[in-house]
């Protein structure tokens, strides 16, 4: 990934998540965060409103058809916006989704700040889960992993057109992993790929 330009002050990540593909990717856990500087963060909105068909909401990576995905991957790719992306496998086969998620948060959350990133936005999933991304924060402050400086909010991905870039990240992620390499070489150049083996 080539590093871009960015102020130490006023980065933005929008982070989403999701699983890999069960059979081919088994155990998997992905999250990606797009990274935005103040003035980029209205154009990148914009850009993803922009590729909304008729009728559309959201754009959402499963529901897209191969072209419209590569149309995405390339509005990605267009962007000089530097991206993140943890993966976290294998996870423990009975292993609960919330469990993966903070395994992962402790690579991701760390990672960002190293960036100098004072603000992670999360897609919001209720206020009971989106209050354990909160614990997770104060967690990784109290063992100093990361300092006070770092905040977390949460918006819904509908109103979000920010979030929708780390959706199509993972995406393209799974995707690659799986033996699909097309998209990943459109963004790889502002994309840097973590894996990390979670603990068991």
């Amino acid at each position: 990934m080539q590093r871009t330009e960015m102020s130490s002050h006023g980065l933005t990540a929008w982070v989403d998540e999701s699983g890999s593909n069960s059979s081919l990717d088994p155990n998997t856990y992905i999250m990606a965060a797009a990274i935005t500087t103040a003035d980029q963060t209205e154009i990148v909105r914009a850009s993803m409103a922009s590729l909304l068909l008729p009728g559309q909401v959201k754009l959402h990576w499963r529901d897209e058809r191969a072209r419209r995905q590569r149309q995405i991957a390339e509005e990605i790719a267009a962007m000089s916006v530097e991206h993140m992306v943890v993966v976290t496998s294998p996870h423990a086969n009975r292993s609960l989704p919330e469990r993966r998620r903070r395994l992962t948060l402790e690579v991701l959350l760390p990672g960002l700040a190293e960036l100098g990133v004072d603000q992670v936005v999360f897609e919001s999933r209720g206020a009971s889960d989106d209050r354990r991304d909160r614990v997770m924060l104060d967690h990784l402050r109290q063992q100093q992993i990361v300092d006070a400086s770092l905040r977390i909010d949460h918006r819904v991905g509908r109103g979000e057109p920010l979030l929708w870039v780390p959706d199509a990240l993972c995406g393209i992620v799974s995707a690659n992993r799986c033996g699909d390499a097309t998209l990943i070489e459109l963004v790889a150049h502002c994309v840097r790929v973590i894996q990390h083996a979670p603990r068991t």
